[in-house]
């Protein structure tokens, strides 16, 4: 039975801070992520294992894009790796002009060789074969996909067939374009740490938000993979600020092995109780424990930073390695191990009632991690409440004083300066006491009782 370990959502006052891109220094920043992803990279060659045959699941055709995919991102790594090595002695030798030439030429010789490996934006899942049918259409549902670093478009169409096969929903696939490793990681350090909306944040922007306002949707579920979780995270920044708490209460978020180093989502009033309802009422986290993006995103923001917000529940797969989409997140989660080796994937392995697929063929396995109980994270949790008392003290300290001298100066949500600690000073310790006691409902529960995303496994309905 597999371990998983769980970090419960962060709600209430006490753990309601801004990231930290918005309270420290950008160069500051950037330089501490830099400093915690070379923590991490001893982790990096575990990102591939352990090695499934997914090539025997595709057709000839996918089989060679995928190939051509994987020459292509050896080769940008490589170009990227001696322009890295370069750069700073020819900053250092070259006259300004010459330097600015030769690192545009470089941009360019990178989008060229990168060039076969992009596509569209917005990508539709193509279910072909008729096992299982194509999926239903739902005029009331959207499902949509951010890819991660490194994935091109052939691999974006894998990711979402299979999404599409597995919860029996079309799905729209956001094309977030790879330039090699190197070049991801430097634009996730772009989005971290100076929150750059890059063009695949504004397209997600865009797409997601005309969902959420249409009013014949009722449901808009997002799902992220790596890179695609700091995009995700971006995308519900931009939304708060200008859609409405009922537009924002359609949307749905699963991210897997996420690279985002916050994730907002507000309570709906400004209550001091730390059973306030989110903004975004579902959002999950999954992540294994030696993939090296999530020790660097979801893993360390939740556990290290400790006064920084990450909404949503996480979900730790311990002992378990890879950052795969499919082969190391989706099937290994939601299929039973029996359903994980097929070489067909999870279209034959799952029968069929009245076109959908019972989500309980998904764990009829008792061998299968959504039947495995969950160790909640006691620690982290203990440390962040000790954190929030310090904070609480801290805050009543510094209202009193600012009562004195500061003007009422209203602020969003009518709150300003002095409303703001007025608010935190109405937090008493024993609200922070409340915390911990919220981790008892947990314990003793499966994942599938506390996983909101399973239920949705071949087409059914929460």
């Amino acid at each position: 039975m597999a371990n998983i370990r769980f970090i419960p959502p962060q709600m209430g006052p006490v753990t309601d801070y801004s990231n930290r891109a918005l309270t420290t220094g950008p160069l500051r920043l950037l330089i501490k992520d830099i400093g915690v992803l070379i923590t991490a990279l001893p982790y990096l060659p575990l990102v591939f294992f352990p090695i499934t045959l997914t090539s025997a699941k595709q057709d000839g055709h996918s089989r060679w894009a995928s190939f051509r995919d994987i020459a292509i991102q050896a080769l940008l790594c490589l170009i990227e790796l001696i322009l890295l090595i370069l750069f700073i002695p020819t900053l250092v030798s070259l006259p300004g002009l010459i330097f600015i030439a030769a690192l545009i030429a470089s941009i360019l010789l990178i989008k060229l060789v990168a060039w076969p490996t992009q596509g569209p934006r917005l990508v539709d899942s193509a279910v072909d074969g008729g096992i299982p049918p194509v999926p239903h259409e739902r005029p009331t549902e959207r499902w949509i996909f951010i890819n991660g670093i490194c994935t091109g478009r052939s691999g974006l169409q894998r990711n979402i067939n299979h999404i599409s096969l597995l919860f029996g929903r079309k799905v729209l696939g956001i094309h977030n374009q790879s330039y090699g490793m190197i070049g991801d990681i430097i634009e996730c350090l772009l989005q971290r740490c100076l929150l750059y909306s890059t063009m695949d944040v504004r397209v997600a922007v865009e797409v997601v938000k005309e969902h959420l306002v249409d009013p014949e949707v009722r449901k808009v579920v997002l799902l992220a993979h790596s890179q695609g979780g700091i995009i995700a995270s971006m995308v519900v920044d931009h939304l708060l600020t200008e859609l409405s708490g009922e537009c924002m209460g359609k949307l749905e978020i699963y991210t897997f092995g996420s690279a985002a180093s916050h994730f907002h989502d507000p309570p709906i009033n400004t209550t001091t109780s730390v059973e306030s309802s989110p903004c975004i009422p579902y959002i999950e986290h999954y992540a294994n424990e030696y993939d090296m993006v999530p020790r660097w995103g979801v893993l360390y923001a939740v556990k290290r930073v400790l006064t920084n917000r990450y909404a949503g529940k996480v979900y730790v797969r311990m002992g378990a390695t890879g950052h795969m989409f499919v082969d190391h997140y989706l099937d290994p989660i939601f299929l039973s191990p029996k359903q994980a080796r097929s070489k067909t994937g999870p279209a034959t392995n799952m029968k069929q009632v009245n076109g959908h697929m019972p989500e309980e063929e998904a764990i009829e396995d008792a061998d299968s991690l959504l039947n495995a109980l969950v160790d909640v994270d006691v620690g982290v949790e203990e440390r962040r409440a000790q954190k929030a008392r310090k904070r609480l003290v801290q805050v009543k300290s510094s209202g009193q004083d600012h009562a004195h001298s500061a003007p009422a100066a209203k602020g969003v949500g009518g709150h300003g300066v002095n409303g703001t600690h007025e608010l935190l000073n109405n937090v008493h310790c024993d609200d922070v006491d409340d915390l911990m006691t919220i981790l008892d409902d947990n314990n003793g529960k499966t994942v599938k009782e506390l996983s909101r995303l399973w239920q949705y496994l071949g087409g059914a309905e929460p």
